[in-house]
């Protein structure tokens, strides 16, 4: 039984490396300005929609689609309809598909479980290094969130090997569960050891990274070729504020597991790209129209490789300022967040908290976070840095009472837990949507 499943998914394998192939070359000229990609976009566009008409029958019929409508004729997918109609997303080929399973708690709490396939961010992943300057050699660090042997912690040692080929993800991961002020050395120490031509991870773990080897005064005696910031959002000052530390560019990358977007940034171009061979981006008001540019609305997405489950215009609760338009590719001024991750005034008007940022008071905080138990009333967590001081405190209450919409307190801690998968949390919201 074992070895027919393995037969049994060997036409999805054929498939798969054939588009990647096809990707991987059409992949070469996304970079070009006003860069015309309409057709290989409409034409997987067009077989992903016919794949799911025939694999998700129940998806259709209850919803009343025929397979007929054209994309933007699709009602919007949300994380509620997902959970409430787990019979809708059962797939008729299953058994011939390499299925991943994920469950996340989101920004909400409340668990949304889903399935992927192996999708086409590997190829994706290998043109962003190839933008960056990578060459065969080089050694990239991942700095994630894993756990590490109570052996590995013991001997100081913050990092695991993961492969040889380094390609597309990294050849090292560094965990930063463990990055305090007393272990800084030993992570700089790894560092050291590593020497890595690049690093890739959380934005807010390599800010804190670079927090202390900016106070140890530490120079390097590798160049870093460039740094890929990843699953978190990165404000201004922390990319200029790494940038000069590690004396290096500074990339954004911006994605989801449920494999819909693959948007990027450039050294000449903070403004994201979105892979039009990736899945197709819209960015929508409350209403669901067409945000203009400039405007900020919520990210929608529409899978071109996921064929696992039918994720079409699907909303995915991030909210990002629309670009336009650089031929077919879709540009995001900025990715800002979760839209679960708002602030409340006194007249309980939600406000993102990437309005308020101040750059001095920000990059003298080692760790932060805002917590709300009542309308206009923030308490502000805070583990100080060196810096730090009654001038930065003053500042960020002027900067958020400026209005008058909010009272601000302070709470000085130790330490602030990340997540379970070391993510920065920002916002602590108690209080209903």
């Amino acid at each position: 039984m074992h070895i027919w499943k393995n037969i049994s998914k060997i036409p999805y394998w054929f498939f798969y490396l054939v588009y990647d192939y096809w990707i991987r070359n059409k992949l070469k000229k996304i970079n070009e300005s006003d860069v015309d990609l309409e057709k290989e976009e409409f034409w997987l566009q067009k077989k992903i929609l016919h794949y799911y008409y025939k694999a998700f029958p129940y998806y259709y019929k209850g919803l009343g689609l025929t397979g007929e409508e054209s994309l933007h004729e699709y009602p919007f997918l949300t994380k509620d309809v997902i959970r409430n109609h787990p019979e809708w997303f059962r797939c008729k080929y299953e058994h011939y598909l390499p299925i991943h399973s994920y469950s996340t708690s989101g920004s909400t709490g409340v668990p949304l479980s889903f399935r992927t396939t192996p999708n086409h961010d590997p190829v994706h992943q290998r043109m962003l290094w190839k933008i960056m300057g990578y060459k065969k050699g080089d050694r990239i660090v991942l700095i994630n969130g894993n756990l590490l042997s109570d052996e590995k912690i013991e001997k100081k040692i913050f990092y695991n090997f993961l492969s040889k080929k380094q390609m597309p993800y990294g050849g090292y991961e560094l965990s930063c569960l463990y990055l305090l002020e007393k272990t800084a050395e030993d992570y700089i120490r790894c560092l050291d050891e590593l020497k890595p031509a690049f690093i890739r991870g959380y934005s807010h773990a390599i800010f804190r990274l670079a927090q202390y080897i900016q106070k140890m005064n530490k120079k390097f005696d590798f160049k870093i070729k460039g740094i890929q910031l990843t699953a978190e959002k990165a404000f201004d000052y922390q990319v200029d504020f790494i940038e000069e530390v590690f004396r290096t560019k500074v990339y954004m990358q911006y994605g989801h597991s449920e494999a819909c977007v693959f948007a990027y940034t450039r050294a000449d171009d903070k403004r994201y790209r979105c892979s039009p061979l990736y899945g197709h981006v819209e960015v929508v008001d409350d209403e669901g129209r067409p945000v203009k540019i400039g405007e900020i609305g919520e990210v929608v997405v529409t899978s071109y490789s996921n064929y696992a489950m039918p994720f079409i215009r699907y909303r995915t609760g991030d909210l990002a300022e629309y670009g336009g338009r650089d031929g077919s590719v879709v540009l995001l001024n900025d990715v800002q967040g979760r839209k679960q991750e708002v602030i409340y005034t006194k007249s309980k008007e939600t406000m993102t908290q990437a309005e308020f940022v101040t750059k001095k008071a920000y990059s003298h905080m080692v760790k932060w976070r805002i917590v709300q138990y009542e309308y206009g009333k923030l308490i502000f967590r805070i583990v100080k840095g060196p810096d730090y001081g009654p001038v930065d405190e003053e500042e960020i209450k002027r900067v958020y009472e400026r209005n008058g919409e909010f009272e601000v307190a302070f709470e000085y801690v130790e330490d602030i837990p990340l997540s379970k998968r070391g993510k920065t949390i920002l916002i602590e919201q108690h209080l209903e949507s």
